[in-house]
C-alpha cells in the first residue's frame, strides 16, 4: 500500500467527526454572514461548495439547499464550485472551470464570473444537506412536495446533460414501464468506513425480478459504475435491461473513484453521463436501491414512484440495518 493510499484510508476514518466539527464551524460563520446583511434585497448569494471526496450528489443536494436558504433570505444564488477545491477537476483547471455550470445553469442566470468582484456579494459556505435523506423524505410529504418544486424551478441541466438523455430517449420510449435500479460498487474501498453498504449481487437480483413481475415491468433501467455487476444484470434481464454507456470498474479499488489516477481526467465526462443516469432513474415507474445521495436525488428529480424498495444496511464501521418498502410515493 502506498503512502498516500494509507493516508487516504485513515483520513477516511477520522473524517467523519472532523467534517462535523467543519460544518459547525461553517454553520456559525453564515449564520454571521446573514446577520450582518439580512434585509437587502440587492445582494448576490455565492454559494461555494468544495471537498476533495463528495460525489455529484453531494453538490446537488448541497446546492439545493443552499438556493433554498438564498432565496429565503431574499437574495440572489449563484453557484460557486471554482474557488476552493473538488474532485472533478485540477487545481490547474479550476482557474478557467465553474464545475457546477457543466451540468447545471445558474439557479438565477447569474455566472459566477459575473459577480465574483461585485460589493454587493456574500458567501455561505458548503450548506448542510436537506435533512435525513431518502428515507426522511419519504416519510415528510410535504418536505419532498417542496425540494421538488424548488428543484423543478431552479435547477435545470447544462446543455451538454440534455444532450446526452436525448441519446437514449428512443430506446427508453420503446418500453411503458420501467423498474429502475442504483446499484453502487467499486466506489467504495475495501476499508470503506463511513459508506452506505450495499445489498450483495444475489439479494439485489432475486428483488428485481420479483419487483419487475409484481409491477409488470418491461424493461429494467441501471445506473452502475460496476462492470461485473452490469455482466450480471446483462446476464438475468437480457433485452430488456437497458443503461448508458459509460465507463465502468472491476473489482475493489484501493482508493475512492474520485482519488483514481485517471478519474479527474474524465471525471466532468463521466458525471455528465451519471447525471443522465440518475434523470432516466427518476422517470421509471418502481425504484430499487440502497441508501445513497444518488437515490435521494432520483426521489427529488422524481414525480413520484409506485414502489421504491431501499436497502439500510448501515454504514461501514456501523450497524444499523433495515429496509424501505414504500408504495406511491
Amino acid at each position: 500500500m502506498s503512502l498516500k493510499s494509507f493516508y487516504r484510508k485513515t483520513r477516511t476514518l477520522i473524517a467523519g467527526d472532523l467534517r462535523e466539527i467543519e460544518k459547525n464551524r461553517q454553520d456559525a460563520r453564515n449564520a454571521k454572514v446573514l446577520e450582518k446583511y439580512g434585509g437587502r434585497e440587492d445582494i448576490y448569494c455565492v454559494l461555494r461548495m468544495y471537498s476533495d471526496e463528495g460525489g455529484l450528489f453531494n453538490y446537488f443536494l448541497k446546492g439545493l439547499s443552499g438556493i433554498s436558504y438564498s432565496i429565503q433570505h431574499g437574495y440572489i444564488p449563484v453557484m460557486d464550485m471554482q474557488t476552493k477545491e473538488n474532485i472533478f477537476v485540477s487545481d490547474a483547471q479550476r482557474k478557467d472551470t465553474n464545475v457546477w455550470e457543466a451540468f447545471f445553469e445558474q439557479p438565477a442566470g447569474v455566472s459566477f464570473a459575473e459577480v465574483k468582484n461585485k460589493k454587493n456579494v456574500i458567501v455561505l459556505e458548503n450548506l448542510r444537506m436537506p435533512e435525513g435523506g431518502l428515507l426522511h423524505l419519504t416519510r415528510q410529504p410535504q418536505q419532498s412536495a417542496y425540494w421538488r418544486k424548488l428543484c423543478k424551478k431552479y435547477l435545470h441541466f447544462s446543455k451538454p446533460v440534455l444532450e446526452e438523455i436525448d441519446k437514449y430517449k428512443a430506446a427508453f420510449d420503446s418500453k411503458k414501464r420501467w423498474l429502475g435500479v442504483l446499484a453502487r460498487g467499486t466506489d467504495y474501498l475495501s476499508l470503506g468506513v463511513g459508506h452506505a453498504v450495499q445489498p450483495d449481487k444475489d439479494t439485489l437480483i432475486e428483488k428485481l425480478r420479483a419487483v419487475k413481475e409484481e409491477y409488470s415491468c418491461d424493461g429494467v433501467f441501471a445506473a452502475t459504475e460496476d462492470e461485473e455487476l452490469l455482466d450480471i444484470l446483462k446476464e438475468s434481464f437480457g433485452d430488456s435491461l437497458m443503461y448508458l454507456d459509460q465507463k465502468r470498474y472491476r473489482g475493489k479499488q484501493e482508493v475512492k473513484l474520485g482519488q483514481q489516477a485517471d478519474y479527474r481526467e474524465n471525471a466532468i465526462a463521466m458525471n455528465i453521463t451519471y447525471l443522465a443516469a440518475i434523470w432516466y432513474l427518476s422517470r421509471c415507474n418502481c425504484l430499487v436501491t440502497a441508501n445513497t445521495g444518488g437515490a435521494t436525488g432520483a426521489y427529488i428529480l422524481s414525480e413520484g414512484y409506485e414502489y421504491i424498495h431501499c436497502w439500510f444496511l448501515g454504514t461501514m464501521g456501523s450497524t444499523d440495518p433495515g429496509t424501505l418498502d414504500i408504495n406511491k410515493i
